[in-house]
């Protein structure tokens, strides 16, 4: 494949699937800049194997891409906090306006569930995905992915049933 042709068909494939990207890459993190810094990255990834991947489901590679970006780095703030907290003694609460928007307290919930879980429930209830389709991204079985979906599923409810989300009983 010539350069001309690979760079037409990478951008092609870009202006298709790179606001999907960043959004997945948002809804992960909880933070439009790290979600869109996420998805930036994964795209120049995809860019430089493009000559191998893209006859296979690139979006599926670049959103596998996303959600390790998304677990390193969120291995990497616990061990920094473990780190802080030795440091110092003073914990800080983050602020619990009442008039915070729907999204942000659902992306709050969100971002209490573990990194797959949240992954699970973001491509099954915001991407639309099946099950199987969400297996096959992630390399789990179903069964797990089920689990994964029921697990985060009930621990989002109890953690919105605790701050209720504005206009909910």
């Amino acid at each position: 494949m010539k350069n001309s042709e690979r760079d037409q068909d990478f951008e092609s494939f870009f202006q298709a699937h790179a606001e999907g990207l960043r959004r997945f890459g948002i809804f992960l993190t909880g933070d439009p800049e790290r979600g869109a810094d996420a998805a930036q990255e994964a795209m120049a990834r995809v860019y430089r194997k493009w000559g191998r991947i893209h006859s296979g489901d690139p979006n599926a590679y670049a959103r596998r891409i996303v959600l390790n970006l998304v677990r390193g780095a969120h291995r990497r703030s616990l061990i920094a906090h473990r780190y802080r907290q030795h440091e110092s003694s003073v914990e800080t609460q983050p602020s619990r306006s009442s008039q915070v928007d729907d999204w942000l307290e659902i992306s709050a919930a969100l971002g209490e569930l573990p990194v797959i879980r949240r992954a699970v429930v973001v491509l099954r209830f915001y991407e639309d995905m099946s099950e199987q389709q969400i297996a096959d991204l992630l390399d789990r079985p179903v069964g797990t992915v089920k689990s994964d979906l029921h697990r985060g599923l009930k621990k989002l409810r109890e953690l919105l049933e605790e701050q209720p989300v504005k206009g909910r009983k």
